[in-house]
């Protein structure tokens, strides 16, 4: 009977916590299709915004717990194939672009298929060991969670705003083409991970961080559409930063 018990595998909670969170960021995309579907579309966004919250939590319990492995890699990107490629194609689709019909679920297909590319893509640079240095400090394109929030900038806009003219079908299906083009280009973003700011500028920093997050409370439509536009907007100044960086390494 004591041999039995000894031959059994036990896991400890650390050590499937991480794939658990996982797991709920998927459910968190499924839901965002189901609620868009419905026609509740700020809690569609809101489901794809924890989803994202998500997905940057479960890397770091791996961590803490000291839990990563191949297995979670693959499985985070297949969940993020799910809730930032698949989920937004749906919820815009919902929104608008099925106002054109066919041209609408084409484009919806094309853009979750940028986001699985731009996945497969990034797990296989992460084991290339021939990356130059330089690039650890960008993205190669646009992440697949910044991609979601990206292109759902047109249904953000109208919640915010109401104005009708950003539940055109041509503006979603423009922002979907643009964004997954972004997610499969090789063009340098920012990574706020590598950000370094100065000692003198960190106070101002924080005081900016709190202010955003208390106008975020009573205006949060409008917050989060200039967040995604200030993001577009990062995207020629990182490649002036590429570019000089990489003057620098090459010589």
């Amino acid at each position: 009977m004591n041999n039995k018990v000894e031959n059994k595998k036990f896991f400890t909670l650390g050590k499937i916590l991480p794939a658990m969170i996982t797991l709920a960021s998927v459910a968190a995309g499924m839901t965002a299709i189901l609620l868009a579907s419905r026609g509740e579309f700020e809690k569609a966004v809101i489901a794809i915004i924890f989803a994202g919250f998500l997905d940057g939590f479960d890397g770091r319990v791996a961590r803490w717990f000291k839990t990563s492995s191949q297995f979670g890699i693959e499985l985070d990107s297949l969940a993020d194939s799910i809730s930032f490629g698949v989920a937004p194609a749906f919820v815009l689709f919902f929104f608008s672009a099925n106002n054109i019909k066919s041209i609408g679920w084409v484009v919806a297909i094309l853009f979750a298929i940028c986001c699985v590319l731009r996945l497969a893509r990034f797990n296989t640079m992460t084991q290339d060991k021939k990356i130059p240095e330089y690039w650890s400090f960008f993205f190669t394109g646009i992440p697949a969670p910044g991609g979601a929030m990206l292109v759902l900038t047109p249904l953000v806009l109208f919640i915010a705003t109401g104005e009708e003219v950003f539940k055109s079908p041509l503006i979603a299906i423009s922002f979907m083409i643009l964004v997954g083009f972004l997610m499969i280009s090789r063009i340098p973003t920012l990574s706020l991970k590598k950000i370094k700011l100065r000692e003198e500028i960190m106070a101002p920093v924080m005081l900016l961080f709190v202010v955003v997050l208390g106008l975020a409370y009573f205006h949060f439509w409008y917050v989060l559409s200039v967040i995604a536009i200030l993001y577009l907007f990062t995207i020629p100044y990182t490649c002036m930063k590429f570019l000089k960086m990489k003057k620098e390494f090459e010589g």
